[in-house]
C-alpha cells in the first residue's frame, strides 16, 4: 500500500472518509475509481461467487431404490 492512505491510488485525489478499499488490496480509491474496471482490479469476483454458491447449496442425493415390487 501507498504511504498516502487518504488518497486515491489512481488519481491521487483526497478521499477522506469516503474512500473505498478494493478486495485486491491495492489501496484506497475515490468514487470514480472504486469499480474494478476503472482501476485494473486483479481480484477474481467470479471465483468467489462460485465458491459461495457451492458452500451454500450442497449436493443432496437420496438413496437409490433397490426394488419397486
Amino acid at each position: 500500500m501507498n504511504n498516502l492512505t487518504n488518497r486515491c491510488e489512481i488519481c491521487k485525489k483526497k478521499v477522506g472518509l469516503l474512500g473505498f478499499i478494493c478486495k485486491c488490496e491495492e489501496g484506497w480509491f475515490c468514487g470514480e475509481h472504486r469499480y474494478p474496471e476503472s482501476h485494473g482490479c486483479t481480484y477474481d469476483y467470479k471465483e468467489e461467487g462460485r465458491e459461495m454458491i457451492t458452500l451454500k447449496n450442497p449436493v443432496v442425493k437420496g438413496e437409490k431404490l433397490k426394488d419397486r415390487c
